[in-house]
């Protein structure tokens, strides 16, 4: 009887932790874009495969609470370009449960992509934009960061 309580007791834990590292993501977990994804640095520029580029900074350094990302976008022309379509996602890689899912960037008046992000807890995170135009994804960068 002992042993059946202890096993009833235990399988919840399994099913629980059955998902440890190594195992594949989820579907829709932030983890589970291509392998390739381009490293995010901030301030540098970031080439788009259509010639185009968009620069990001943080409006502070990360920290705990919200932090927004500002990135401009140009064309191959050099000039900005709103034409874009971004997409912005957030989470801890060891906490799935934190991952912010898909949220747009804001377009404010002055032509920047603009995304809060909220750090709820010390740890390692990461950052994932998505860049697409006229529909189809064309970029996906990311960038890990300790806060």
């Amino acid at each position: 009887m002992k042993k059946v309580l202890i096993g009833m007791t235990l399988l919840p834990v399994l099913f629980a932790c059955s998902k440890g590292p190594g195992q594949p993501p989820s579907e829709g977990d932030l983890r589970s874009g291509p392998a390739a994804a381009a490293v995010l640095e901030e301030g540098e520029k970031t080439a788009l495969p259509d010639g185009g580029y968009f620069t990001w900074k943080f409006s502070e350094k990360p920290k705990l609470g919200v932090i927004i990302i500002n990135l401009q976008a140009f064309g191959p022309d050099g000039k900005p370009d709103t034409a874009y379509g971004l997409v912005g996602e957030f989470g801890m890689p060891s906490m799935k449960y934190h991952d912010s899912g898909p949220k747009p960037f804001i377009l404010s008046r002055k032509g920047h992509y603009l995304l809060p992000v909220e750090f709820s807890m010390a740890g390692e995170w990461e950052i994932v934009i998505r860049v697409s135009r006229e529909g189809k994804e064309i970029y996906e960068g990311r960038k890990l960061l300790t806060i």
